[in-house]
């Protein structure tokens, strides 16, 4: 296994500060997060957040994004989905830049009263047209499980990647914590096996509907272990997960002592 951090738990606003806290704990690579305009869209700023990761022996495994909440890629509003399609593909050239794998893309948001079969056919328009542009710079579409009432069925999903698949090189990113929202997370990973691109890891609490540290929600984390190992998956575990409110610099070394507990040791549950 290889273990990352995505930027939700980037311990401070500085990259370099933050390099430098993750290469101390022993991580192997962050996840950061493309924003409209912001830095990974020019390639001055790819170029200088590369320099950063090199120096700290850090590579980025897969690259994110929190803009597809606001520029859906199965809006009704062309204009929207349009931006949101850009905000993909300026993603898709960070990673093809950084030497990334993946794109964690969410395909769709779905809003009550919204027609769900219009709604699934954009967002297949929109993850097909992305998967192509993928393709020619060597860069993968993983397509995460997130709380956007899309896709909440493992068996839903993957019809999904076999309505987009052919169109380019396209994954599932499984999330761990958003699968226990809709059902089971073993049973996600088993379902989707080695479609799996990489694998996100958070816990839920289910009574307070939020998100907390693996293992301190109510992720039956013993079958999620069961699942990985049936699976034979042994790519990228990252993290996504808050810094602690205090003393955010200690939260990435604490959960990459869990992870590694986790999915090294097995979490001692044999």
């Amino acid at each position: 296994m290889r273990y990352g951090l995505n930027q939700s738990g980037f311990p401070a606003d500085d990259l370099a500060e933050t390099c430098s806290i993750l290469a101390a704990a022993g991580y192997d690579g962050i996840e950061p997060n493309v924003e409209r305009d912001g830095q990974l869209t020019t390639e001055s700023g790819r170029q200088e957040v590369a320099g950063i990761v090199d120096a700290h022996d850090l590579t980025v495994p897969a690259i994110s994004t929190i803009s597809h909440w606001e520029y859906p890629l199965s809006s009704a509003d062309e204009v929207r989905r349009r931006i949101g399609v850009e905000i993909a593909r300026d993603m898709i050239d960070a990673a093809a830049a950084l030497d990334a794998e993946d794109v964690l893309i969410v395909p769709a948001v779905v809003d009550d009263g919204a027609s769900y079969d219009a709604d699934y056919e954009r967002a297949v328009q929109s993850v097909r047209e992305l998967a192509g542009y993928a393709a020619d710079r060597g860069v993968a579409v993983a397509v995460e499980n997130v709380q956007n009432n899309f896709l909440p069925s493992p068996d839903e999903f993957a019809a999904f990647l076999d309505d987009v698949e052919d169109a380019g090189p396209i994954g599932a990113y499984v999330d761990v914590g958003n699968a226990l929202r809709s059902g089971l997370p073993s049973r996600w990973l088993r379902t989707l096996d080695d479609r799996i691109s990489k694998i996100h890891v958070k816990d839920w609490l289910v009574d307070h509907h939020r998100v907390t540290y693996p293992p301190q929600g109510d992720v039956d984390w013993a079958r999620v272990l069961d699942a990985v190992d049936a699976i034979e998956y042994d790519g990228w575990i990252t993290a996504e997960v808050p810094p602690y409110p205090s003393f955010p610099e200690r939260m990435p070394a604490d959960v990459l002592d869990t992870m590694r507990f986790l999915f090294e040791d097995g979490g001692d549950r044999r």
